[in-house]
């Protein structure tokens, strides 16, 4: 039952509403005086959607790329002792100092290769003249080295890996060298040609335009004259010989005449000298083309074994005694992985440490080194405006499709097929041989089918370089005193993130401050003005 309160206020309510919207008389009519609710509620609305309380509308971006904790912090451990910590500075500053030392190592081996002119060889030692010892300045201001960049390391219970980068371009050179004397020694491209200039003083000077073969060499007339210069230094050699042993017998016959010493004594001493001179050989000719042939390819023996040295270094013989050492600094064991660079932009503690060097050297100036450095760099073509084009639709990303998917949909099926969860699946992801890329364009897009392996490769993060910055600031003034500081700067690209600055994504923050896409690192060193530092900046897209 309504309360009679409640009838006169509804009456009060559409006489108040009938008078305000003034309405014809023939339209009253029309109007439900007994449904109690306003006019605005009874309006119909043009699409009716009807989403449940847990309905997610947020546009996620692409799955955030979370870089491994031991790039994102040079030591990536977790112990119960905090004295454990406190050592490991000290020791990463062993451990990259002892990996310089170890990958610079050189052996002095001696090569035993005989001259084939004797007459000159007067030393004890009758093999190749000793080359010009470098001073230890020299060896350090040295670019052909290997280069070692920080490592990151991963501290387990049991182990340590050691994951470091190295550029090797000692072997870059010796490889290079290696390559073009053996070509020229056994394959050369160009026919031999002779030139013949007079100099100043109407002399003449006869160059190749490119040295010998070892055919060419060994088919010379000058051998035969050589050969006999070596068989008279041999016969001259026999005849000194002869000449001692004449006035040591005509001694020994004078102590007899002296009776110092019996006949006996004399013929037993005389016997026991001359055994230990070997009798006169004469070489044959193909004995001393053969050690003509040896003696020529001295520098490509050379260049050999250096470059089968500098190989030795990263076998497993080798590498078990720096594990050795290395075990004693951390007290566990230690794998290793070594990632071997091409480039030297690669790694921003390596490229900071080449402009360092080069920068110790005085002759170099300043501005030239950090200009050179840039100039072998090759970035990929980078347009903003395709950049800020290629902006990814959200509503096409696998968490946005799937967002609002519940279990039972996996399940439950109108088809009634036998695995409908394979067929869910199969709409999400795309099969392997359907696989594709929308490249997009300035004025058009473009749908182009790629492989698995060009699928994953394109997928990766940081591929492809973005951007090269460097910094040099200290006393890097040409005159020998200590001026004021001086500061260079150079770049080439840019450091922004393409995901965060272009395309509307969020992206990660290493250590709260530091970008996940730029590699940043300072090299402090000096020489003989004062101190200066180099600062570089390498970032990827």
């Amino acid at each position: 039952m309504w309360s009679s309160r409640y009838i006169t206020l509804t009456l009060k309510y559409k006489s108040f509403i009938m008078n305000k919207i003034k309405l014809p008389v023939n339209s009253y009519k029309k109007l439900n005086l007994e449904n109690n609710t306003p006019i605005l509620f009874n309006k119909k609305s043009k699409q009716i959607i009807l989403k449940p309380l847990t309905y997610i509308k947020s546009d996620t971006g692409k799955m955030r790329h979370f870089t491994p904790a031991a790039q994102e912090w040079y030591n990536s451990i977790y112990t119960y002792n905090n004295n454990y910590i406190k050592s490991l500075p000290s020791a990463d500053k062993n451990l990259m100092s002892l990996l310089k030392s170890y990958f610079n190592f050189q052996i002095k081996a001696k090569l035993l290769i005989g001259k084939p002119n004797a007459i000159s060889s007067k030393k004890k030692n009758k093999g190749l003249p000793k080359p010009k010892r470098i001073s230890i300045r020299d060896r350090r201001l040295s670019t052909k080295k290997v280069f070692v960049g920080r490592g990151d390391l991963k501290h387990t219970n049991n182990n340590v890996i050691i994951t470091f980068y190295l550029y090797n371009t000692e072997g870059m050179f010796l490889a290079r060298t290696f390559k073009s004397l053996s070509l020229g020694l056994f394959y050369p491209r160009n026919d031999l040609k002779k030139f013949i200039n007079k100099d100043r003083n109407g002399k003449k000077n006869i160059t190749y335009n490119r040295i010998f073969s070892l055919y060419e060499y060994l088919s010379l007339r000058d051998h035969y004259f050589w050969y006999l210069l070596y068989i008279t230094s041999i016969i001259n050699k026999f005849n000194t010989l002869l000449t001692l042993i004449n006035t040591y017998y005509k001694n020994l016959k004078n102590l007899v005449e002296m009776k110092v010493l019996t006949e006996n004594e004399k013929n037993f001493m005389f016997n026991e000298k001359i055994q230990s001179y070997n009798v006169l050989t004469y070489p044959d000719y193909k004995v001393y083309l053969d050690k003509a042939e040896i003696y020529y390819k001295r520098e490509w023996f050379k260049y050999f074994y250096l470059l089968k040295l500098n190989k030795e270094k990263y076998t497993q013989n080798f590498i078990a005694k720096l594990n050795f050492l290395v075990n004693n600094i951390y007290n566990k064991k230690v794998v290793f992985n070594i990632v071997n660079l091409k480039k030297m932009h690669l790694s921003s503690d390596i490229f900071t440490q080449i402009v360092a060097l080069k920068l110790r050297i005085k002759e170099n100036k300043l501005y030239r080194v950090l200009k050179s450095s840039l100039r072998k760099i090759k970035l990929p073509p980078v347009s903003k405006i395709s950049e800020r084009l290629g902006k990814p639709n959200k509503d096409e990303f696998l968490v946005n499709r799937i967002r609002n998917n519940t279990i039972t949909s996996m399940f439950i099926n109108d088809n009634h097929t036998i695995d409908s969860l394979s067929n869910l699946l199969s709409d999400f992801y795309p099969s392997v041989y359907k696989l594709r890329r929308n490249i997009i364009k300035r004025s058009y897009m473009r749908i182009a089918y790629v492989s698995l392996r060009g699928y994953v490769l394109k997928t990766l993060k940081h591929l492809k370089l973005r951007g090269i910055r460097v910094e040099a600031k200290g006393r890097l003034t040409r005159r020998a005193r200590a001026s004021r500081s001086v500061f260079k700067m150079k770049w080439k690209g840019g450091l922004k993130n393409v995901d965060s600055s272009f395309r509307g994504l969020s992206t990660v923050m290493l250590r709260g401050h530091v970008k996940s896409n730029v590699q940043y690192s300072l090299v402090n060193t000096k020489n003989r003005k004062g101190a200066f530092g180099v600062k570089g900046w390498i970032s990827n897209k």
